[in-house]
């Protein structure tokens, strides 16, 4: 008889370099952001009066950002906090009334949705004939972007709530504020914080909309006049800087929400 040789995978080797490559995130980004800098300084050469290159940008921004993107943005933040700072809490107060209400829920969600349904842009002159082109407009385009996501997320957290766990909280007399800060907040936070994160995203895009459509100052105004006069190096710094704002306030956020819910945090990792 001849014995034959079995051919098996051989287990015990390491993983492969493409495998740790893939496993590392970091260096994952680190090598698309080359490529994409590369790829977009090598057609943005050839092709200035399109893409313009992130060495022009770079030399545009020491040129601009002390003197203009910097007063532009403090300008706009300004008008963004504001209105955030109004639209959160409101949008959480408001949805949680929704969610525990059914009178306010049943009389109040047609005229929620409609103008929820409204895209902002239409509103915008008629907030200017109301309160004209400066700060005030800016916080009410960035409270009314915002706001309605907050208020429709929380609401459906509200309704979300294990009844079981009301059930149990009613079962030891827990009063209706007990109820309610023992069971109906904890219980809703993710949607809250899922509200806050689209809200947050509205609000971004409702404050330089309002600024591309009626204002003279601020990060839309700036990037309205690098189009108008084909300067897309110094157009692309402020775009460039509110997208990294952008990323560093959702960044926050979910470090609130980690702060806030240490248990969902911990179950996500078993």
């Amino acid at each position: 008889m001849t014995s034959e040789r079995l051919l098996v995978p051989d287990t015990t080797a390491g993983p492969t370099l493409w495998t740790r490559f893939l496993a590392a995130p970091n260096a994952v980004r680190l090598v698309s952001l080359i490529v994409v800098m590369s790829s977009w300084e090598l057609y943005g050469r050839t092709n200035p009066i399109f893409a313009s290159y992130p060495s022009a940008i770079i030399s545009a921004a020491t040129r601009t950002m002390v003197d203009k993107v910097l007063p532009a943005l403090q300008t706009t933040l300004w008008g963004f906090t504001v209105g955030f700072l109004i639209a959160a809490p409101l949008g959480i107060l408001f949805g949680i009334a929704l969610g525990r209400v059914k009178l306010l829920e049943v009389s109040m969600t047609p005229f929620m949705m409609a103008i929820y349904s409204t895209p902002r842009v239409t509103l915008i002159p008629l907030l200017v004939l109301w309160l004209g082109i400066d700060f005030r407009l800016r916080v009410a385009i960035v409270a009314l972007s915002s706001i309605f996501p907050i208020i429709i997320n929380m609401h459906a957290g509200v309704k979300e709530v294990d009844r079981e766990l009301l059930d149990v909280g009613r079962a030891f007399t827990a009063s209706r504020r007990q109820e309610l800060l023992t069971i109906v907040l904890p219980g809703s936070l993710p949607f809250m914080f899922t509200g806050l994160r689209i809200g947050l995203a509205r609000a971004l895009g409702g404050v330089i909309t309002a600024e591309l459509t009626a204002a003279v100052v601020g990060i839309g105004r700036l990037i309205i006049d690098g189009a108008r006069f084909l300067r897309l190096d110094e157009m692309f710094v402020p775009l460039i800087l509110f997208g990294i704002l952008s990323i560093s306030f959702t960044a926050i956020l979910g470090f609130l929400q980690r702060l806030a819910m240490p248990w969902h945090t911990a179950a996500t990792k078993i």
